[in-house]
């Protein structure tokens, strides 16, 4: 039986709201020691994802006031729970990024998804060793 990401994700993912002010998304990241969050709406739905990187470009362009919206990627890079690691390992592979969101519906009749997890390289390392 293939492993799934749903195997070795780490459950539970820090979200912060649209409206989040960057300072504060600064010292979420540093209090939980992440390098990323996801932006959500009032329903929980993902919309996108800010990272330590977005933050500190914000920065480095004196846009400190900014909130999540504002400087946050709206193509989240996101895997499924039921998706080999395999094929998450090529998806991470081929957009060139270390971590992926766990995404998945609540329902089939949502068209956004909710963050569940999060897998990293270092994840899928430690599977390979076993």
């Amino acid at each position: 039986m293939k492993t799934r990401v749903r195997d070795v994700m780490v459950r539970g993912v820090v979200t912060v709201h649209l409206d989040t002010p960057i300072k504060e998304i600064a010292k979420i990241l540093i209090e939980n020691d992440i390098s990323g969050v996801v932006a959500v709406d009032d329903k929980g739905e993902a919309w996108g994802v800010i990272t330590d990187t977005d933050l500190v470009k914000c920065y480095a362009e004196g846009e400190i006031d900014a909130v999540a919206e504002d400087v946050m990627s709206p193509q989240t890079l996101a895997v499924d729970p039921e998706m080999s690691l395999e094929d998450a390992a090529a998806f991470m592979c081929s957009n060139k990024i270390h971590r992926a969101f766990v995404m998945s519906a609540r329902s089939a009749h949502v068209t956004k998804n909710f963050p569940v997890g999060v897998i990293s390289v270092t994840d899928i390392v430690r599977e390979l060793a076993g």
